[in-house]
């Protein structure tokens, strides 16, 4: 039973130190040779981004003006993600039967 338990442990701690070492090894790789890791990055920015409130910094080409609400459903590439505005009763706003809309995040703000 000892043998079982102390080989299970040892998988365990062993499956730890590889982890630990392929995150030092991505870092040291990003800080050195500035190679990101492009999976990395789209985590931290859906961290940031997704299923938060957000509003536009200008009018959209589509028409939905400064400050109005919504929410960034899901992203596209790291620059551009899909967003449902609301309206000031809290509907979804639909623009030729689309309800998410293709939008940069250079053009949107967080809302707190």
């Amino acid at each position: 039973m000892g043998e079982i338990i102390g080989e299970i442990f040892a998988r365990w701690i062993l499956a730890g130190i590889w982890v630990a070492l392929n995150s030092i090894y991505d870092w040291i790789k990003a800080l050195i040779f500035g190679i990101p890791k492009n999976e990395v990055e789209r985590k931290r920015l859906e961290k940031k981004w997704l299923y938060k409130k957000v509003s536009p910094k200008e009018k959209l080409k589509n028409g939905i003006e400064i400050g109005t609400i919504g929410t960034v459903m899901e992203f596209i590439d790291n620059k551009t993600a899909f967003v449902e505005f609301y309206d000031q009763n809290g509907e979804f706003i639909e623009i030729d039967g689309e309800l998410a809309f293709k939008v940069e995040l250079k053009n949107m703000k967080l809302k707190k």
